[in-house]
């Protein structure tokens, strides 16, 4: 299965930024208001959100650095492949 790596690592960027964003203003407003009397459902909403947003910015950062280790071993990999082909090369020719 092909490994969309270019779409991996363009994406990866703003859920990160979008996934920071939410929290900052989370935590901005925590400081700045107090939540109304209907206070209890409210306050678990914001802390799903919270965590949610937090989660989402843990997998954006796992996929960046999946998609950098997956294009790491394609190199080492195409690097080996070519390190194989001259030694049969060499082994031919001796």
């Amino acid at each position: 299965m092909p490994f969309p790596l270019v779409a991996v690592l363009t994406a990866a960027p703003g859920l990160i930024s979008a996934a920071a964003d939410v929290i900052r203003i989370i935590k901005e407003r925590k400081k700045n208001a107090e939540l109304p009397s209907e206070g209890d459902k409210t306050q678990e909403l914001v802390e799903l959100i919270e965590q949610q947003a937090i989660v989402i910015e843990e997998l954006a950062v796992n996929n960046r650095n999946m998609a950098l280790a997956v294009r790491n071993n394609r190199f080492i990999s195409a690097g080996s492949t070519v390190i194989a082909v001259i030694a049969i090369i060499v082994a031919i020719l001796n």
